[in-house]
């Protein structure tokens, strides 16, 4: 029996730009002068598995990336820019989050992030009002789709493997979560989140 569901949340429950669910980076050159590219190279390329796992703090390595490649554009800045810009709330995947929930079910976003969006999108997007907590990388250590991800956040839960259900739209942490014992589904956009859990659930019991 399933008793946690466990949803990623960024191309699950948060879809890109508020206005019209793109990329929050498409216009990022335009807007800041930021070059997407160069970000990528010099910044996640070469910082984000550290940041996302918490060994490395993001605003350091923004800055630093920063001046190279924007020298005019301050990490507060691209940080407020990239978080209010990737930000577009999926309504029906909340609205079923927060019916499962009325029948009993525990819901985690279990989630690859980096402390402060994290924070952000608990506090001001306001996923706390729909989940019992937040499973994030940079708290736990480790992220999706690594074997530790999935041993912390049952250590949280304190359920077993088999009672978790991941949703995520990364067929590598889907396949990581079934390896961990965990049920999981892989998601895309427009599928009813009531139905897959009431599928798993059925598969799960048999």
């Amino acid at each position: 029996m399933i008793s946690h569901l466990m949803m990623d949340v960024d191309g699950v429950v948060v879809t890109g730009r508020p206005e019209d669910g793109a990329d929050w980076s498409t216009g990022l050159e335009t807007d800041l002068g930021v070059p997407t590219d160069a970000l990528r190279d010099q910044f996640f390329g070469c910082h984000w598995s550290e940041i996302v796992t918490g060994q490395k703090p993001l605003r350091p390595a923004l800055t630093d990336a920063l001046a190279t490649i924007a020298p005019l554009v301050t990490a507060e800045a691209l940080i407020d820019y990239w978080f209010r810009k990737d930000a577009r709330l999926d309504h029906a995947v909340l609205s079923s989050i927060a019916d499962l929930r009325t029948q009993g079910v525990k819901v985690y976003f279990a989630t690859n992030q980096e402390a402060a969006r994290a924070a952000y999108l608990w506090d001001v997007l306001g996923l706390r009002d729909f989940a019992d907590g937040m499973l994030c990388s940079a708290a736990l250590g480790a992220a999706k789709p690594s074997s530790a991800f999935f041993q912390a956040a049952i250590t949280h839960t304190g359920a077993k493997p088999h009672h978790h259900l991941l949703v995520d739209d990364s067929a590598a942490n889907v396949e990581a979560a079934r390896k961990a014992g965990w049920q999981a589904h892989l998601w895309t956009e427009g599928q009813d989140l009531s139905a897959v859990f009431m599928r798993a659930q059925t598969e799960a019991m048999r």
